[in-house]
């Protein structure tokens, strides 16, 4: 499995699998690990299974696991569990690094995947993520495009995923006031706590809250993390037209400890339920979507320069 590792010279690092749809995995902002890894490790994509919740055997956690292309959520008829997406290769896979044209000095890796399949679908994805010298942060731009004679649903989540130190009971949220949603039962009855992360409890059962974030007036939905303890603030930046719904999962599992934050698409009900309420995204034949998802690491006290 081919992985490549970026270091921006400023305090960020981080690597990315070709061979896993061009997830972030890794991730490491003044030497501190900030990203939840799962005991699979890194797992090459010939092990993937695609049934019900095979997903999770090949997971590998990481700052950036890509959910979809065409199911995200939970396991639904012919599709498992959050789909397809992070167990596809990247053909085209190119590298470059140089002085743009602003003066910054300025990484890019960019690749193609497929999902595809004789007589069924045809989605070409094209990632490119960036990062550049004095900007701590990577900016993810996707383009997805239906290739198929007939109308496609597109799935997507971005599973964005912290764990400890970063993810500890001394995490805090900075949003805007908004309306937050409970998943489950249990969800509702800690629906007070959304912003808290617990201490590790050796049978703690997973939750889920959905956010109605406002969107700023340029269309983009920003919102951060701190850690004080860490002195580390992490932004997140991107567009509400296409990443309409917020996701947040916590896991305060000893031993699995995890924030996940997820900008989406979907309701997490599934393929075929999202199509019947009108949710799934759909594209029309030779359509293109494009998203960005921009993810910044700085110092509570001020930019990291």
């Amino acid at each position: 499995m081919r992985l490549v590792q970026a270091d921006n010279g400023s305090g960020l690092s981080f690597s990315i699998c070709p061979d896993r749809g061009m997830d972030v995995v890794d991730c490491r902002f003044r030497g501190i690990p900030l990203a939840f890894r799962t005991p699979s490790g890194y797992v090459a994509p010939s092990h993937f299974d695609p049934h019900g919740l095979g997903w999770l055997r090949s997971w590998q956690g990481g700052l950036l696991t890509t959910s979809g292309l065409r199911n995200s959520g939970v396991p639904n008829g012919e599709f498992g569990l959050h789909g397809r997406a992070s167990s596809l290769p990247a053909e085209d896979l190119s590298l470059s690094r140089g002085v743009d044209e602003n003066g910054s000095f300025r990484m890019r890796i960019s690749g193609t995947m497929r999902e595809a399949a004789m007589f069924g679908e045809n989605l070409r994805w094209r990632r490119t993520i960036e990062t550049a010298y004095r900007e701590n942060s990577i900016t993810v731009t996707d383009r997805f495009t239906n290739l198929a004679l007939h109308e496609e649903f597109l799935q997507l989540l971005y599973h964005c995923n912290f764990g400890w130190p970063f993810a500890s009971p001394a995490l805090e949220f900075v949003m805007s006031p908004h309306e937050v949603r409970p998943r489950t039962e249990k969800a509702e009855r800690n629906l007070a706590g959304w912003n808290r992360l617990e201490e590790p409890q050796p049978d703690y059962e997973e939750e889920c809250f959905f956010h109605d974030l406002p969107a700023d007036a340029d269309g983009l939905k920003r919102f951060e993390l701190h850690n004080r303890e860490l002195g580390i603030r992490i932004a997140f930046e991107y567009g509400s037209a296409e990443l309409p719904e917020l996701i947040e999962w916590k896991n305060c599992l000893t031993g699995s400890y995890a924030l996940g934050i997820e900008p989406a698409n979907v309701s997490l009900e599934g393929r075929n339920a999202d199509m019947k309420s009108g949710k799934a995204r759909r594209m029309k034949p030779y359509e293109t979507v494009e998203t960005q998802l921009k993810i910044s690491f700085k110092n509570l006290e001020g930019d990291c320069k």
